[in-house]
């Protein structure tokens, strides 16, 4: 089968590598399709430190299961989740699921870059092997998990009805979150980016204000708009710049939430006293599990989120390499797709 790796910073690689072999629990999943998420391009440029693997937005058909596993069978259209917490820990009894030691451990085999992957028996033990209903296209299903940690970001944000509300970086969570605000807020939902593409396109999924970066200020639009500031910025980028964005733009007694991933040794020059005396609340979201991924595939179903518009360019996976470079530079790209 192809797959594809990361070989050293810089230096991907489409090989033909053996089909994982099943050991006892695990299934074996075709790859229908693979979406090529940020954290895939940091890893790529080695901003999330050395080596990594690359893929984890999947779905596909079971293909074969081991023995002893009853509740999955061949031709089973899923979704499957790389990272999977143990739900017994002291993190998890907490609902902190994602800080459980045992999430980052976890993942699929080889990658989710290849055509065919393994499912390892901790994952599918833990209902990490979710099915994707008829009416769901592979492309959205590979769509989930990301919205999945979309909604479990907006859930840690406890938005009120009235919240006035940034979203920084119209990328394919930006615009996610999006439409997931506009089902939480009646308030205003305003965007930043600099790609008038993704700025168009939110303003057809739900946002009020889109702004243009480059061309605009968008602290004083923002003021402009909300008299005080927002209540809520979201940072769904990441590049740590744009926290400017979000520190300027919210009002005394506000929110910031980090979404999108920062390089590893990211910094910010904050000020320390500002954060304090305007009473500014930041937190972080990071992830998602099982529970967020059944309810984003709900709420597709019922049409309450679209994520077909996000779909820009498709490549195959013989051209994985090619469809890196092009997420990573075009002007034009929302969410790129690598399907087999």
């Amino acid at each position: 089968m192809l797959a594809c790796f990361l070989e050293a910073p810089k230096k991907v690689a489409v090989k033909d590598v053996p089909i994982p072999k099943l050991e006892a629990g695990d299934i074996l999943v075709r790859m229908k399709a693979s979406g090529i998420c940020g954290t895939d391009l940091e890893k790529i440029e080695g901003q999330l430190g050395p080596g990594g693997i690359l893929g984890h937005e999947v779905s596909g058909t079971v293909e074969k299961v081991a023995d002893n596993v009853t509740e999955h069978k061949p031709g089973e259209r899923v979704v499957a989740h790389h990272h999977v917490p143990c739900y017994q820990c002291a993190y998890c009894s907490n609902g902190n699921y994602t800080l459980c030691n045992e999430f980052k451990r976890t993942n699929i085999d080889p990658c989710g870059f290849a055509e065919y992957f393994r499912v390892p028996q901790y994952n599918v033990s833990r209902g990490a092997v979710i099915p994707l209903p008829p009416e769901l296209s592979f492309e959205e299903g590979a769509m989930i998990e990301p919205a999945s940690c979309c909604i479990r970001a907006i859930r840690r944000a406890n938005i009120k009805q009235g919240d006035n509300i940034l979203v920084v970086g119209l990328g394919p969570t930006g615009l996610t979150q999006i439409q997931l605000l506009r089902h939480a807020t009646t308030a205003k939902i305003i965007g930043s980016d600099i790609v008038e593409a993704r700025l168009r396109l939110g303003k057809k999924l739900g946002a009020d204000e889109t702004i243009n970066a480059l061309e605009q200020d968008v602290q004083a639009h923002i003021g402009n708009i909300t008299k005080d500031g927002v209540d809520l910025a979201i940072v769904s980028t990441g590049n740590e710049k744009a926290l400017s964005q979000a520190f300027g733009s919210v009002r005394k007694g506000g929110r910031i939430l980090l979404f999108g991933a920062p390089s590893h040794g990211a910094s910010y020059q904050l000020n320390v006293s500002e954060l304090f005396s305007r009473q500014i609340t930041l937190l972080s979201s990071y992830s998602c599990v099982e529970a967020e991924m059944e309810e984003a595939i709900r709420l597709v179903s019922e049409k309450r989120l679209d994520l077909k518009s996000l779909i820009t360019d498709r490549f195959k996976i013989r051209d994985a390499k090619k469809a890196m470079e092009f997420a990573k530079t075009s002007k034009t790209a929302i969410k790129t797709i690598i399907l087999p």
